[in-house]
């Protein structure tokens, strides 16, 4: 039976169509995954990956969209002035996130203007030397680097690059000075220390792997905390130098006060998405390793980081 507590109820149900659509549990539509970075590279294949095992998982479209320039810094202040719906999400890297900080002004704040949701993937960086070097260890390289200051070339990708920061890092720690050369790029540098020209390098794990199966490259160290997979010969720096680890990672990050239950949500199914066959594969396939980081553990590591390399930073000999 209707009566004018049910009509009046209606009534006002017609006049705000909104309340139905608050109540929708997210996500009621697509979502946005900004990559920061050209289509087909590296870090787009892994946001693709994410996305497609995201969309199934959520029930909505994932929609990776590209959006270019100054290094990341174009797309990710795009992901920082979105709405914190949970209806755009991106990919960043630590480099991006605590190195690039230290280095210039950025159009937002790293810590201040996102949101952690959680870690994808990770990988370390082999310390390469020529394959006809006659630098045979790490310690072969630190006895020549303290004999002659300044004459034991490295090659970084570029300035504010994990090669450059990590090549600071051990001439810190071993209390040493090499001779820096930034390139554009870990190509050039890998052409520059087969052919001779330069002393040694670090060199994104994915890339060094191949060369030295070739015989074109000898990896002295790798750069994380225990010793690599692939490469179990070569002793972790960590070994040699305590505290020592550098592993490039890519994280999902979202814009800044995000709803607790979206994060939770988004932080639990990539938890999940990390434990399967397919991603697995996936970073197995790309020397990548899977890395399982809550939205409050993504967090802590943000911090961590922007201190640890701003104290490398800030030691760094002055670009002339």
């Amino acid at each position: 039976m209707i009566t004018r507590r049910s009509l009046a109820a209606a009534a006002l149900l017609a006049l705000l169509p909104g309340l139905g659509l608050a109540q929708q549990a997210w996500p009621a539509k697509p979502i946005k995954f900004i990559v920061p970075f050209s289509a087909g590279g590296p870090t787009d294949a892994l946001a693709r990956q994410v996305a497609k095992q995201l969309q199934t998982a959520l029930g909505q479209p994932v929609v990776v969209e590209n959006i270019l320039g100054a290094a990341g810094q174009i797309g990710l202040d795009r992901l920082s002035k979105s709405p914190a719906d949970g209806y755009t999400i991106g990919i960043s890297a630590n480099t991006i996130q605590t190195i690039a900080p230290h280095l210039g002004k950025l159009p937002y704040d790293t810590i201040k203007g996102f949101t952690p949701l959680g870690g994808l993937a990770g990988f370390p960086y082999g310390l390469a030397v020529g394959a006809k070097s006659p630098i045979n260890s790490v310690q072969d390289l630190i006895a020549r680097a303290k004999v002659a200051p300044n004459a034991v070339s490295a090659g970084s990708a570029g300035v504010g690059t994990g090669t450059e920061m990590t090549i600071a890092m051990l001439a810190q720690r071993a209390n040493v000075t090499f001779n820096m050369i930034n390139y554009k790029g870990s190509a050039p540098v890998m052409q520059d220390l087969i052919a001779g020209h330069i002393d040694f390098s670090f060199e994104v794990i994915s890339n060094a792997v191949p060369l030295a199966k070739a015989g074109q490259i000898k990896v002295l160290a790798t750069s994380g905390a225990k010793r690599h997979k692939v490469l179990k010969d070569a002793p972790a720096m960590n070994e040699l130098f305590p505290g020592f680890e550098f592993n490039a990672w890519f994280a999902l990050y979202g814009p800044a006060d995000m709803p607790a239950a979206i994060v939770k949500r988004l932080s639990d199914e990539l938890i999940t998405i990390q434990k399967t066959q397919e991603f697995q594969a996936f970073v197995e396939d790309r020397g990548f390793d899977a890395m399982p980081a809550t939205a409050q553990e993504l967090g802590k590591m943000t911090v961590d980081e922007l201190a640890k390399w701003g104290d490398v930073i800030d030691r760094m000999p002055r670009r002339q």
